[in-house]
C-alpha cells in the first residue's frame, strides 16, 4: 500500500512531461492552370475533406466573394477577377482544427502565381503551454508533499 502512495505522486509528475506537441499543420499546394487549384492536406497526410473555403475580393474583405469547400481529396479551385487587382485572401478552415490564410496577387494580366503567400493563424485548439522537466519535478514534490501531509494526518 505505501508503495502505491509514493507511486502516485510520482506518476502524475511524470504525465506532466509532454512527449509530442499534438498540432497537426495543414498544408496547402496550389497549381495554376485554367483556374487557381488548391489541395489542402495535413502534415499527417490526411485531406482536409470537406473544409470550409472563403474567398475575398481585395475590395471588400468584409464579405466572402465566394464561399464553397474543398471536395473529398482537399481540393478547391476558383478564378480571381482579374478586373479586381489586389491581393485576394482565400481561408481555409477545417472543422476550427486549423486555419489558413493565402494571400493571391492578381493583376490586371491575371493571378501573380510566383508571390502567392501564406498567413498562418495558430489553432489554440491544439496549443499547449510547454512544461519543462522541472515545471514537472516541482509537480512531483507538491503533490507528493500533499499527499504526505494528508496521510499523515490520518
Amino acid at each position: 500500500m505505501k508503495k502505491l502512495i509514493f507511486a502516485l505522486p510520482l506518476l502524475f509528475g511524470v504525465l506532466g512531461i509532454p512527449s509530442q506537441t499534438l498540432a497537426h499543420t495543414m498544408l496547402t499546394n496550389y497549381l495554376l492552370n485554367d483556374k487557381l487549384e488548391f489541395q489542402t492536406t495535413y502534415s499527417t497526410d490526411e485531406v482536409a475533406e470537406k473544409a470550409e473555403v472563403y474567398v475575398y475580393a481585395p475590395n471588400n474583405f468584409d464579405e466572402p466573394w465566394l464561399e464553397s469547400r474543398t471536395d473529398e481529396e482537399g481540393r478547391f479551385s476558383f478564378l480571381p477577377d482579374s478586373s479586381i487587382p489586389g491581393d485576394w485572401e482565400v481561408q481555409i478552415i477545417d472543422e476550427g482544427h486549423g486555419e489558413k490564410l493565402l494571400i493571391v496577387p492578381v493583376t490586371e494580366d491575371g493571378v501573380d502565381y510566383e508571390n502567392i503567400s501564406y498567413e498562418l493563424r495558430q489553432d489554440l485548439h491544439y496549443s499547449s503551454t510547454p512544461i519543462s522537466p522541472i515545471h514537472s519535478l516541482l509537480i512531483t514534490a507538491g503533490v507528493g508533499g500533499l499527499w504526505f501531509a494528508v496521510l499523515r494526518k490520518n
